[in-house]
């Protein structure tokens, strides 16, 4: 009897056990991600401060921006699209030397930032985005283009905005005035991400709420309003438009709180406040919340009312950042056959990020205490990030439980 029971439990043992970190796009993507989110901005704090003599290949802050953007967030794009577009096409899913191949793409673009030479920095951190669109463009424009077409020109346009960047870097802004700079190529990038945002998650924040409350026992419904839904993401493409023009920064300005006010009205239809005990939902809710913060403030900016740092910084380190670690906590349980469920260790997680941002938030307006603000951010910010890669590692590099692949 305990031989078979022997038998019967040790093919299981071996399978949890084996290394599956390229069986599927969020296992690589997601751990490199929060990787390199806990050790950068540590290391801009540390530049910002002057307390380390290492300077990044771009100029500090262009730096630190571009890889918030184009490394952290980036990377989680890919992770998760990797992961969806299979599911959307009914196509194989990129695994094993293909997927090894992107992860080195990526990895190498961060290594190179750190090399004295900015023209190998762009050219190996450029090609990423073209490949990972090259990658999964085909299986979505022909299987799922109508709806999901919109994303393979998005990667598209976050390529050519990454180009902008480093062409700043070259000091190539002169060829194409205000547009290709450094700063443009960010701001345009920043709503790029926002407007992502309204088109993610206004599919996933619903049909996850529901699943999620469901499974805790407190199920409730959440109708789609076609008007509402329509115009939040609308508001959100027309503010992308706006900033991408580079119109008249009164126009940008009203772009944004109105783009506020729309997700808004669509967040308050998703019943939010009826979430809280279930931590794997609500932080969906906060981090749409913090996309409705980010662009209000960003908004007021625009009239001199608030810095503009705060709005930055709320829908970055609040929005983006939040959203990214709800979905990569969520999928990472689904997709490897585990409960829905996070763990205390990943709801302070959330909680530690949610402070690591509204510090940065609260930060300019502290005078001088400013600093001291940005440092226990940092903190925070990391705090977080640790924390998820503590809680996930294994799962992101074991193979699931049940065997199946994933």
């Amino acid at each position: 009897m305990s031989e078979t029971r022997f038998i019967a439990v040790e093919p299981e043992h071996r399978q949890a056990s084996r290394f599956a970190l390229f069986d599927y796009g969020f296992r690589p993507f997601f751990l490199i991600g929060a990787c390199q989110a806990a050790v950068a901005v540590p290391i801009w704090v540390a530049i910002w401060r002057g307390s380390l003599g290492w300077q990044p290949t771009l100029p500090p802050a262009l730096w630190h921006g571009h890889e918030m953007l184009f490394g952290f967030a980036t990377a989680a794009l890919a992770g998760f699209m990797l992961t969806a577009v299979p599911n959307w096409t009914g196509g194989a899913a990129i695994r094993g030397w293909k997927l090894m191949l992107l992860v080195a793409l990526w990895l190498a673009g961060r290594i190179a930032a750190f090399t004295p030479w900015p023209d190998f920095f762009a050219l190996v951190d450029i090609a990423f985005l073209p490949a990972l669109a090259l990658t999964l463009g085909p299986g979505i424009l022909l299987r799922n283009g109508r709806r999901n077409g919109i994303l393979v020109a998005i990667l598209l346009l976050l390529a050519f905005l990454n180009a902008g960047v480093h062409f700043d870097g070259w000091g190539w802004t002169g060829l194409s005035g205000a547009f290709l700079s450094g700063s443009w190529s960010l701001r345009v990038a920043i709503a790029v991400f926002a407007l992502l945002i309204g088109l993610i998650g206004g599919r996933i924040v619903p049909a996850f709420t529901q699943g999620g409350m469901k499974m805790s026992g407190v199920p409730f419904q959440i109708t789609g309003h076609r008007l509402v839904d329509g115009a939040a993401v609308l508001s959100l493409a027309f503010h992308l438009l706006a900033t991408g023009l580079d119109l008249a920064s009164t126009i940008i300005g009203v772009a944004a709180l109105i783009a506020a006010l729309a997700n808004a009205l669509r967040l308050l239809r998703w019943q939010g406040w009826r979430t809280l005990g279930v931590p794997l939902v609500w932080v969906l809710h906060l981090g749409y919340a913090w996309l409705v913060v980010g662009l209000l403030l960003s908004g007021l900016a625009v009239f001199d009312l608030v810095p503009a740092a705060s709005g930055i910084h709320a829908l970055t380190a609040g929005s983006f950042s939040t959203m990214i670690m709800a979905v990569m906590s969520r999928a990472s349980l689904g997709h490897t056959g585990r409960q829905l469920i996070a763990s205390r260790a990943t709801a302070v997680a959330y909680l530690a990020l949610t402070a690591a941002a509204l510090l940065r938030v609260l930060a300019p307006f502290a005078g001088n205490g400013e600093p001291a603000l940005i440092d226990c951010a940092g903190l925070f910010w990391s705090l977080a990030f640790l924390i998820f890669i503590q809680q996930y590692l294994p799962i992101l590099i074991g193979a699931r439980p049940d065997g199946r692949p994933g």
